[in-house]
C-alpha cells in the first residue's frame, strides 16, 4: 500500500482527481499487459492484438479512450514495479569529464531519467539508454522538467545550441565560471558549485534565453525562484490579452494572434488558475496593437498595503499610436494619449504560464534597442473619481474602466455575453476613419464578435436581475430601436471620451469631454 500511496503522490499533478482524455500510450499499455489479460479476456484477445501493426494498436487504443482499471493494470503496475527494484536511495557524485550513461522509463507518453551513471547501465523491459560524451568545456547545464520529473539533460559548451523537446519547463543552470559537482540525489538532479553550494536553476518555458530588461525595484530573489515565460510580441500578434481576477491579480497575459490553439490553451491556463481562488469575478481586457505599431516600454505597479507587504498591482503598457494600459488602481484601467521617445519592446517576460500560485507576475522586457529607456512613465489621469451615479457603498468593490475617443468612429463589433438569456454587451471594438482599432469594456474572444454596426449608434442601458447592464447598441436607424427597449435608447455623441465601467456590480457607460 506504501508503494501506491507514493505513486500517487508522484503522478497526481498528472492523472488528477478524474481521469483525463489524455496520450493513448497509457490505454495501449493496459490493453498490452499480462495484469490485464484475464479481465478482459471475453471481450478482448491480447494474442490478437499483439500481431496488429502498431498504428493500429495505438488508434485502437485511441478508441478505447480513459480507462482508471488499464491504466492502473498497465502503466502504474509496471512504474510502481520499478520504484520497488530502486528503493534504496542513490547519492552518487557524478564525473562530469568521464562518459555518462542515461536511461529513461515512460509514463503518459513521455519519456523521463530513471538513472544516470558513469558506468554501463543494462536496458530493461519497458526502458531506453543513452550514452553521452559531455564537452570538455561546460557552459549551460539545461534540464528539462514537468511535475513529474526530468525528462532529458544537455550539456552544453558556449558554441552548443540548445534543444527543445516541447517540455514544458527548462531548468538552465549557468556552470561557466566554475567546475560544476553534479549528484543524483533520492532519483534527484542537484548541481553544486566548486565551495559545494547547491544552485539554483532559472527556470524558461523554452531552453533558448532572452536577454531582457527588469522591471525597476525587482528582488532578484524573486526572479530567482520564478517559472518564467517570453511572451514574444511580433507583426503576427493582433494584441494584448490581459485577464484580472478580484481587484488586483493578474491571471493571465496573452499575446493574441487569433482563436488558435495558443489562445485556447491560455484559455485553459487563466481556468485552472480561477479555480484557486474562491468564486472569482474575472475581467478580460483586450488591448488591440493596430499596423506599423510597436510596444515602446512595459512596467509594472506595486500595491503597498499598511503592513508593508507588496504585491503586484497592474501592468503599464505604451505603444507607438500613444495610448497607455494600466490596471493599477481600483478605478479601473486607464487608456491615455501622450507621445514620447522611449526605447521598442520586442517581448514581455512573466510567470503567468506557472500555474502554482493564485496570481502571477511581470518581471521585465525584451527590447529591439539596446537602449535602457530611462524616460519616466506619465501618470494615469482620473477623468472622474467613479462611475456614473454609483451609491457610496459601491466602492467597497472594485470598479475597472476603459475607454476611447468618439471621434472618427466608423462601426464597431460588439462583444456579447451568450451564456445569459438576454445576451447584455460586455464590450466593443471601435474602428476609426483611420484604419486603427481600439477596445472598449471586455472582449471575450472565446464568445466571438460577429455583430458589426455602423455609426450613428445609440445604446439602451438598465437593471436586469438587479445589475446595471448594457442591454444593447444599435444603428440609430435600425428597425429594432422603435421596436425594442423602448424609452431607454440614448445616442451616443461624435463627440468626447466613452468611458466603459465594470464591476461584480454590472457595467455602466458615460461620455466626457475633452
Amino acid at each position: 500500500m506504501k508503494d501506491i500511496k507514493d505513486y500517487a503522490v508522484d503522478t497526481g499533478l498528472v492523472y488528477g482527481k478524474s481521469y483525463p482524455r489524455g496520450p493513448p500510450g497509457t490505454i495501449l499499455e493496459g490493453l498490452s499487459s499480462k495484469h490485464t489479460s484475464c479481465i478482459i479476456a471475453e471481450s478482448f484477445k491480447q494474442s490478437f492484438f499483439g500481431k496488429l501493426p502498431p498504428e493500429m494498436r495505438r488508434r485502437i487504443a485511441e478508441f478505447v479512450g480513459p480507462c482508471w482499471y488499464l491504466a492502473v493494470l498497465g502503466e502504474a503496475r509496471r512504474l510502481i514495479d520499478y520504484i520497488r527494484q530502486c528503493e534504496k536511495d542513490v547519492d552518487e557524485e557524478l564525473d562530469l569529464d568521464e562518459d555518462m550513461w542515461i536511461s529513461r522509463i515512460v509514463c503518459q507518453d513521455h519519456w523521463y531519467l530513471s538513472q544516470i551513471s558513469n558506468m554501463p547501465i543494462e536496458a530493461t523491459e519497458g526502458m531506453e539508454v543513452f550514452h553521452i560524451q559531455p564537452p570538455q568545456t561546460i557552459h549551460k547545464i539545461i534540464a528539462s522538467t514537468d511535475q513529474i520529473g526530468v525528462r532529458w539533460i544537455q550539456f552544453l559548451n558556449r558554441e552548443t545550441t540548445p534543444t527543445q523537446d516541447q517540455s514544458p519547463w527548462y531548468e538552465i543552470y549557468d556552470v561557466e565560471d566554475f567546475e560544476p559537482r553534479l549528484w543524483v540525489v533520492s532519483k534527484r538532479i542537484e548541481i553544486d558549485d566548486d565551495e559545494a553550494t547547491r544552485l539554483l536553476p532559472s527556470t524558461w518555458t523554452s531552453p533558448n534565453t532572452p536577454i531582457f530588461h527588469p522591471l525597476e525595484g525587482l528582488c532578484h530573489g524573486h526572479l530567482q525562484e520564478a517559472q518564467l515565460h517570453h511572451m514574444k510580441l511580433g507583426p503576427q500578434v493582433e494584441g494584448i490579452i490581459v485577464v484580472r481576477a478580484g481587484a488586483y491579480s493578474i491571471l493571465g497575459i496573452h499575446n493574441f494572434s487569433g482563436r488558435n490553439k495558443a489562445f485556447w490553451e491560455f484559455l485553459e491556463q487563466v481556468h485552472a488558475r480561477s479555480g484557486l481562488w474562491t468564486s472569482p469575478s474575472l475581467y478580460w481586457f483586450y488591448f488591440p496593437l493596430n499596423d506599423q505599431e510597436d510596444i515602446l516600454k512595459v512596467w509594472g505597479r506595486q500595491l503597498q498595503h499598511p503592513d508593508g507587504r507588496t504585491n503586484f498591482d497592474g501592468l503599464v503598457v505604451s505603444a507607438s499610436i500613444s495610448y497607455l494600459i494600466s490596471g493599477t488602481d481600483r478605478l479601473g484601467t486607464n487608456i491615455l494619449r501622450e507621445r514620447y521617445d522611449i526605447r521598442s519592446v520586442s517581448g514581455i517576460i512573466h510567470d503567468g504560464m506557472d500555474l502554482r500560485f493564485q496570481g502571477m507576475s511581470v518581471f521585465g522586457v525584451t527590447c529591439h534597442s539596446p537602449h535602457d529607456g530611462e524616460t519616466r512613465a506619465p501618470v494615469p489621469v482620473r477623468y472622474a473619481v467613479g462611475p456614473p451615479g454609483a451609491h457610496p457603498s459601491d466602492y467597497l468593490v472594485a470598479w475597472y474602466m476603459t475607454k476611447a475617443t468618439l471621434r472618427g468612429v466608423t462601426k464597431v463589433q460588439v462583444c456579447r455575453d451568450r451564456t445569459q438569456s438576454h445576451h447584455p454587451c460586455l464590450g466593443i471594438l471601435m474602428f476609426y476613419a483611420d484604419g486603427h482599432i481600439e477596445s472598449n469594456g471586455q472582449i471575450r474572444w472565446d464568445y466571438g464578435l460577429d455583430e458589426e454596426i455602423c455609426s450613428p449608434f445609440v445604446v439602451a442601458s438598465g437593471a436586469v436581475n438587479e445589475k446595471d447592464t448594457i442591454k444593447d447598441i444599435r444603428n440609430a436607424e435600425d428597425p429594432v430601436v422603435a421596436a425594442v427597449h423602448r424609452g431607454e435608447w440614448k445616442p451616443l455623441p461624435s463627440q468626447g471620451i466613452l468611458a466603459w465601467w465594470f464591476s461584480e456590480l454590472g457595467d455602466k457607460l458615460d461620455v466626457y469631454y475633452e
